[in-house]
Formats: structure tokens, C-alpha cells, sequence
């Protein structure tokens, strides 16, 4: 029993000393040395995302240039034991039975595991490769399966939207399938982006998932991955042309410009209400959720941001107010996050629009997205964010004015009851009265 357990316990004790001491390093050693950072909303709910406003310099490590250290048994509470760290590292490397990280990979286990005992779902560490992939989604492409995920239940990763006529669909997932290994690699213990790192790939190659879904054994599914040019947002009229439609997927760089530009073509036709859909839309860009916001909100704030040191920030709304004075219905789901409950809490407060649906994911955190010398991100939780009249919404998501659910019943029969019921209150209040009650 002893042989069994010991190289396990001297693992798991370095690595919580060696977590400790030099992510802590990595806070310390650049304080006059900056690299380019950004505050973030980045949904950890479905992440295509890495959402920025507000540019910073933050402290990174400097190449070549050791931190600094006390001596041993001098450590004060912000200080270094580098030489701690060294002894416990020279034991495992004579001692451990098994191969350890080496070069940058050791820094980046080490990393990941001080992040992780902070305890945050969204501080995370993201190493270069990971950050590449996410960085990508801000321009409204990636290369993968076609998905938007959330971490399932237990360990996994559970598949939360399927972009139409793309791999993953073409496969035959489904949404709450849940991926429980990627090429045979099980990722129930990986954090959300490690997962996804592994989920996605170059377009033309081939990932095989293992996937649990309700009521069945588990099984496997190839899916060859694909360019996904993410449509950001679709238009659409309903009801014989007197209902505008705007889904709006994502709060990415070009969501501001391409939703001005529906909303203009849109609203031309004089229509009798528009319908903002922002299901399963997971965020995104806080400055575009401020500017698109706007678009709903005559005057006022889109969000105030509060930090744990008691100070208050608020973001006014910016720009052109562009909804006039058209009957306004904001769909939303278990899938709408961040930036998307940013802009629909704003709309809910200011009272220009009513939500219908079910509700939102709350995820009401603001993360600082940090990235480092060598192109890795450590993505930091530093505020929480609150609707223009004070309401907190993180992990308790928005309550919809009209509650409408949408089952799998009626996904299978390709039923939207959410939409039809957004459809029916418009046509009511141009008949003279909303049909139905709102709370």
C-alpha cells in the first residue's frame, strides 16, 4: 500500500507548493514590464470567445530574468522560496516513478494548478496554442466540430447549440450529448478549455468523440472538422412580413456593425415589433455588448461593475439609439450569458423590451485577460458585473418577463413555442393588448 500511495502524496504536495510559489512568481517578477491585456466576459458558459474592453498593463515575466527570492525560512506572505521550490522539484526528478512535465510545460502545470485552487471557474490559465484557437473567434471563425459547450454535470463536456448544417449536426450529435473522451483521451477531469483545445483541430482532420447521451451506452462518433464561419447574426420576417427577426449568435468584433445593419434594413419595413434573439448566445465582448445595448436603450447606463474593494464603475450607453419607438420582444434561454445578459438585463430595466423564454445562464463576472510574454493568457475574475438598477444576476441569470419553455419534444418536432409565443405578443399589442401575462 505504501509503495502504491507515496509517489502519489510527494506528487500531489509538490505540486501544490510548486503551483503556489511560482505562479506567484509570475504575478511578482514583472511589475514594470507590460503585456497587453483586456477586461473580458468571456462566457465560460459555451467559450467561442475572449470578450475585451478596457486595455491595461499588467505585470508578466520577464525572459531570462530569475524572480526574486528570500532565503529559505525568511518568506514573508508576497515573497519567494525559490529555493524551496527547487528542493522539492530536484526530490520528485530523483524520487518520482514517472515522467515529469519538462521545459515550459512544467511552468504550465504548475500555473494551471495554483488557478485551479483558486477556486474560479473563469480565472484560468490558458497556454499559447489554447489562446490562439479563442483569440480566432473574435474575428467570427474557428476551426472545429461546429459546437457551442458548457462543462456537463459530473465531468464532460456538454454540447449546448449545434451550428446548422455544420459537423457536428452532420454526425448526428446532439444538443446535451455530453463528450467524455476525445480520441480516446477521457476530459471528465479537464477544465472547459482544456477540453475544447482538444475538441477542436485544422479543418479536414478527423476527431473521434465518445459520447454519453440519456437512456443509452456510450459511443463513438467521428466528425471531421471544419472552417465555421459563425453567422453573428441572421434576419429574417414572420407573421407575413409585419414581424422583424434578428438573431444575433455572439458579442464578437463585428457584431456591433453587422447588427446596426440589420436593425437599419429591418426597422425600414415599418414592422409591427421586432424580436432580438440572443438564445444560446454565450457572450461575448464587453464593449460590444455596451454598444449594442445602446442600440435598445434611449438613456442611462448599460451595466455597472462593481469590485471586491467596494468601487463602482458604470458604463453609459454610447451612440445612436436605434430602436424608436418599435415594439421590442428579447428571447432568451439557459444559453444566453454574459455580454448577451448584459444587453438583455439593460433592455428589462429601461423597460424598452420584454424577455420571453426561459431563464439565462448567470454568469455575471468580468474577467482581465491577460496575455503573457510567450502568447499564453491568464485570464483573472476582478469585478462582478449588475444590471443598470443594481440587480446581481450571477449564478441566478435573469428572470423572463413571459415564461416560455422549449423542450426536446419540441426540438425533435421542430416546434419553436418561444418564438411562436414572441410572434403572438406582438400581433396582441397591435391588436390593442399583450396576450397573456408578464409578471
Amino acid at each position: 500500500m505504501r509503495e502504491n500511495t507515496l509517489p502519489a502524496l510527494v506528487k500531489a504536495f509538490v505540486i501544490i507548493v510548486a503551483a503556489s510559489i511560482l505562479a506567484l512568481a509570475a504575478f511578482g517578477i514583472g511589475l514594470s514590464v507590460g503585456a497587453h491585456s483586456c477586461a473580458t466576459l468571456a462566457a465560460d458558459a459555451p467559450p467561442t470567445l475572449t470578450p475585451s474592453s478596457q486595455t491595461r498593463v499588467l505585470p508578466t515575466a520577464v525572459p531570462g530574468q530569475p524572480a526574486t527570492a528570500s532565503p529559505p525560512g525568511n518568506v514573508g506572505e508576497d515573497t519567494l522560496d525559490i529555493a524551496l521550490f527547487q528542493e522539492a522539484l530536484d526530490l520528485l526528478k530523483e524520487q518520482f516513478y514517472g515522467d515529469l512535465p519538462q521545459g515550459k510545460e512544467l511552468m504550465y502545470a504548475v500555473l494551471r494548478g495554483f488557478v485551479n485552487q483558486l477556486g474560479d471557474p473563469h480565472t484560468a490559465f490558458v497556454d499559447p496554442q489554447h489562446a490562439a484557437l479563442f483569440s480566432a473567434d473574435l474575428e467570427g471563425h474557428f476551426e472545429g466540430i461546429g459546437a457551442r459547450v458548457d462543462l456537463a454535470e459530473g465531468g464532460g463536456v456538454r454540447l449546448t447549440y449545434l451550428f446548422p448544417q455544420q459537423p457536428a449536426e452532420k454526425a448526428g450529435l446532439q444538443v446535451d450529448d455530453v463528450i467524455v473522451a476525445v480520441d480516446d483521451q477521457d476530459v471528465t477531469g479537464l477544465s472547459l478549455l482544456e477540453a475544447i483545445g482538444l475538441i477542436r483541430g485544422p479543418e479536414g482532420s478527423t476527431v473521434v468523440l465518445t459520447i454519453h447521451r440519456d437512456g443509452q451506452p456510450a459511443f463513438d462518433v467521428s466528425v471531421v472538422r471544419a472552417r465555421i464561419e459563425i453567422p453573428v447574426v441572421d434576419s429574417k420576417s414572420l407573421a407575413d412580413g409585419t414581424v422583424a427577426y434578428i438573431a444575433l449568435s455572439e458579442f464578437s468584433n463585428v457584431a456591433p456593425a453587422r447588427l446596426a445593419g440589420a436593425l437599419r434594413t429591418a426597422l425600414a419595413t415599418n414592422p409591427v415589433g421586432l424580436i432580438l434573439d440572443l438564445r444560446g448566445n454565450p457572450g461575448g465582448l464587453l464593449d460590444a455588448s455596451v454598444q449594442i445595448g445602446s442600440y435598445f436603450v434611449p438613456e442611462g447606463n448599460i451595466l455597472l461593475e462593481r469590485f471586491k474593494d467596494g468601487r463602482e464603475r458604470a458604463y453609459p450607453r454610447q451612440g445612436g439609439y436605434r430602436l424608436g419607438n418599435t415594439p421590442l420582444v428579447v428571447l432568451v434561454d439557459g444559453g444566453s450569458a454574459s455580454a448577451a445578459e448584459i444587453v438583455a438585463g439593460a433592455i428589462q430595466d429601461a423597460g424598452t423590451g420584454i424577455l420571453i423564454g426561459e431563464k439565462t445562464y448567470g454568469k455575471g463576472s468580468v474577467q482581465l485577460s491577460n496575455t503573457l510574454s510567450d502568447g499564453s493568457q491568464l485570464r483573472v475574475t476582478i469585478a462582478h458585473w449588475f444590471t443598470p438598477q443594481g440587480r446581481g444576476i450571477h449564478e441566478a441569470g435573469l428572470e423572463p418577463d413571459i415564461v416560455a419553455p422549449f423542450t426536446k419534444e419540441d426540438a425533435a418536432a421542430g416546434r419553436d413555442p418561444q418564438l411562436d409565443r414572441a410572434v403572438e405578443h406582438l400581433l396582441g399589442k397591435q391588436a390593442g393588448g399583450a396576450l397573456g401575462e408578464t409578471k
